[in-house]
């Protein structure tokens, strides 16, 4: 052995986010000069750092380096103790290499967030919303649910009323609010109410504000127009029983007279049918439409040319999967809807069961679909693409159709004319429609490299999450549409209410973009690059 080497102290308790350190002392008990390299082993070498990291000793002579560990205040560093080591490698007699061993106590932290989704209700009979609870600190937690209002007014339904969440982890529960009167009519009445989450062995609580606004079973229009109703009756009744009609017999005129009885019309019998016109089949029953008439008007467009047409959708555009540009013409009473490409959409689902992505017309009110909306809608005003004022919330009607249709085409061209992009939004998305490629390509908006690195909290990270969440799933279970509409609705309040969720890019963010570069046939570097922004933007999904 031509080293001698001490540790003080073996055992260091450090709080996240603070410092702590420990000594190393290295002796050359041998003859000759060495230089000894030292470098840090376990869990702690990511946030820890030994200075120097290299000791030039004379024989019998002594150097020390000073050991620092600077943990990060995040769930990815859970608390407990951690063993590391100081590897201690001579550079002459490399056989004499020795692993100094210490222990790290790492102090626990908690750090919640939660948020009610939404936070305000209305209904008649009940309103319904979602608590999201975030663990944020780097032990588990166990949180309890409790609804309240002041007023005693309202009744609570959680569930679960207790949730038990992993570090770095989420969790939700259900609430059902019940006013405990109901109103019949007049105007709308406002309840507040309170969610409390609270941690279990700490009294104090993290409170969510909401709001339930009680609607009237009957409005206002209703008892206007059941008041109107009554006084008619009533003075239909009244009139009916005031109007006494003056009844004259002529029997005693005639019979005075000798006047002749007028003969009776007809044997009393039913008259027969009259017989069909000739020649024809009658008019057109009450209702009908006359033959011959142009068609109905399809979803407020001008009526299909008389003579047949190409197929539908705007001229010079991407095709979609299995189209043609060009082609015969469809019959009239098969004739797509305007901008549809011809291409026949499925029935919608029930309203009760989740959508996977693609979202088309048709296709039940979603969250996932608002934040699209918001997010073509915030484009500049100059931009062609922008979507106007008047679409429907949640569902792709004719102007979010179309504003999807023209963001794609200009994805696709600006990434085949000027390489901007992958150009792989028509690869997975039919045109005019919401898919999982244009709904990564509208997350990665905006997003620049020196927004988003590691170890930073910005709103870009938590864009960079959100793409990558619709680029990695395929198949959407119930969790997963939690976590998207989740998303989603960061997105709709960070352009509605200038609200940011942020997020720290930590290891698990390097671990999903090391994932998808690799899936994607980027270098699996776990930083976000120039090269992964283009993939996101070009609609590039696992």
């Amino acid at each position: 052995m031509t080293m001698w080497t001490s540790l003080d102290p073996t055992e260091v308790t450090v709080e996240p986010g603070a410092r702590a350190g420990a000594r190393l002392r290295v002796r050359n008990t041998g003859d000759t000069v060495e230089e000894y390299r030292l470098s840090l082993v376990g869990k702690p070498s990511g946030w820890s750092r030994v200075e120097p990291d290299v000791l030039r000793l004379y024989p019998g002579s002594e150097g020390t380096a000073e050991i620092s560990f600077a943990p990060p205040r995040s769930s990815d560093v859970e608390a407990g103790p951690v063993a590391y080591g100081i590897r201690v490698d001579p550079r002459e007699n490399a056989a004499a290499r020795d692993v100094v061993e210490g222990r790290l106590t790492i102090t626990p932290f908690t750090e919640t967030r939660a948020e009610l989704l939404p936070p305000a209700l209305l209904g008649r009979f009940r309103g319904r919303a979602r608590i999201a609870v975030d663990n944020l600190g780097n032990t588990p937690l166990t949180a309890s649910l409790v609804a309240r209002d002041e007023a005693n007014r309202l009744t609570f339904d959680v569930r679960p009323n207790a949730v038990q969440i992993a570090p770095g982890r989420a969790a939700f529960g259900e609430l059902v609010v019940r006013p405990q009167a109901v109103r019949w009519t007049g105007a709308e009445e406002s309840h507040r109410f309170t969610v409390a989450v609270r941690r279990a062995g700490d009294d104090t609580a993290l409170d969510l504000d909401g709001t339930f606004d009680q609607r009237p079973v009957f409005g206002n229009w209703l008892v206007v127009v059941g008041g109107l109703l009554l006084t008619a009756v009533i003075a239909f009744v009244v009139l009916w029983f005031n109007f006494s009609p003056k009844i004259v017999s002529a029997a005693k005129e005639i019979r005075a007279t000798g006047a002749p009885r007028p003969a009776p019309q007809g044997d009393g019998e039913a008259l027969p049918e009259a017989p069909p016109p000739p020649g024809g089949t009658g008019a057109p029953k009450p209702g009908g439409k006359a033959p011959g008439g142009p068609p109905p008007l399809t979803d407020g467009g001008p009526p299909p040319p008389g003579g047949g047409g190409g197929q539908g959708g705007d001229p010079g555009g991407a095709p979609t999967e299995g189209g043609q540009d060009g082609g015969g013409g469809a019959p009239a009473e098969e004739a797509p809807e305007p901008g549809d490409g011809g291409n026949e959409q499925p029935p919608a689902p029930p309203a009760d069961t989740p959508t996977p992505p693609p979202w088309v017309p048709g296709s039940p009110k979603d969250v996932i679909v608002e934040f699209a909306q918001e997010r073509l809608a915030n484009m500049s005003s100059s931009n062609p693409c922008r979507l106007q004022p008047g679409w429907s919330p949640g569902v792709i009607d004719t102007p979010t159709r179309n504003a999807l249709a023209c963001y794609q085409d200009a994805v696709y061209k600006d990434g085949v004319e000027n390489q901007k992009n992958s150009a792989a939004i028509f690869e997975t998305d039919d045109r005019g429609t919401l898919g999982r490629a244009t709904l990564t390509s509208l997350w990665a908006q905006g997003i620049t490299v020196d927004k988003v690195r590691v170890g930073g909290t910005s709103w870009e990270t938590t864009q960079l999450t959100a793409a990558f969440w619709a680029a990695y799933n395929r198949d959407y279970s119930p969790t997963d549409f939690q976590r998207a509409r989740t998303n989603a609705q960061y997105g709709i309040d960070h352009f509605r209410l200038d609200k940011d969720m942020t997020s720290r890019y930590s290891s698990q963010v390097e671990d999903k973009i090391r994932a998808y570069q690799a899936a994607v046939g980027l270098p699996a570097t776990g930083t976000v690059d120039a090269a992964t922004i283009k993939k996101l933007v070009g609609g590039s999904v696992m």
